[in-house]
């Protein structure tokens, strides 16, 4: 078996190697690339029908390994080496591939090279393009929550936006709701709208920010308004204007 390294870790690279000729004596390395850049111009000069299987850790010096396959439209099965956590790449088991979670362990490299042999001859092209729409599917930037912080006295409190059922002002104060108490803000309105995910926050008005998940039902009120009811209750009703109501529903069915 003919295979190839993409990892720029050092003691990475020497103890995966270790291994793999542990596990296999006849298994031959026939290069070991460091970078998105060395590998791009490696696989350019050489023949892939050679490779029958390639390991690459996925963070490199100079980018994403995901970047070599897709610049070269490689067809080749892959073993990945990441530091990530299991949950954020389960599709791969799905399609064949399977990855490694470090620090490498035999056991695991046993078993990946156990799977690609059982499974060597179904990797067909079809196959293969599904993994580059998985790799593009996970290079999607991950959304991450925003994170405000209240002051209390000499506390620095944390608030993540998650949390929130809503924001509103009272008396020139902004506040954030959550399902246990509420915060105090430093940030107006205009900045905290600014900083929230928009398909999951909708600014109601002048005084409310909502969370649509605890979104309970809305109402038809006076002149074609809207009054929206949370799970939690608030100090005032909540209005939503005629003008921002078809805004709201599109917001709310996810349009």
């Amino acid at each position: 078996m003919k295979i190839v390294l993409i990892e720029d870790e050092g003691v990475a690279l020497r103890k995966l190697k270790k291994v793999i000729t542990e596990i296999d004596h006849e298994i031959v390395i026939i290069a070991e690339l460091e970078s998105v850049y060395d590998a791009i111009n490696w696989f350019r000069q050489h023949n892939s029908s050679d490779i029958d299987l390639i390991f690459s850790d996925i963070q490199l010096s100079d980018g994403l390994s995901f970047e070599i396959f897709e610049t070269l439209n490689v067809h080749l099965p892959i073993i990945f080496t990441t530091a990530y956590d299991e949950f954020a790449l389960r599709a791969f088991k799905l399609n064949g591939v399977d990855y490694l979670l470090k620090p490498i362990q035999k056991e695991e490299v046993q078993k990946a090279l156990d799977k690609f042999v059982r499974t060597k001859c179904g990797y067909s092209g079809d196959q293969l393009l599904h993994l580059s729409q998985i790799i593009k599917q996970l290079k999607q930037p991950i959304k991450v929550s925003p994170v405000f912080i209240s002051y209390n006295k000499d506390q620095m409190i944390p608030v993540n936006a998650d949390s929130v059922v809503c924001f509103y002002t009272s008396n020139q104060v902004v506040f954030a709701m959550t399902e246990n108490r509420e915060y105090v803000m430093n940030e107006t309105l205009e900045e905290i709208e600014n900083r929230l995910p928009g398909d999951i926050f909708f600014r109601a008005n002048r005084q409310f920010i909502i969370q649509k998940r605890y979104v309970v039902n809305a109402e038809i009120f006076f002149n074609n308004r809207l009054v929206v009811h949370l799970q939690l209750k608030t100090s005032e009703k909540i209005i939503i204007s005629r003008d921002k109501s078809a805004l709201f529903k599109d917001w709310l069915i996810g349009k």
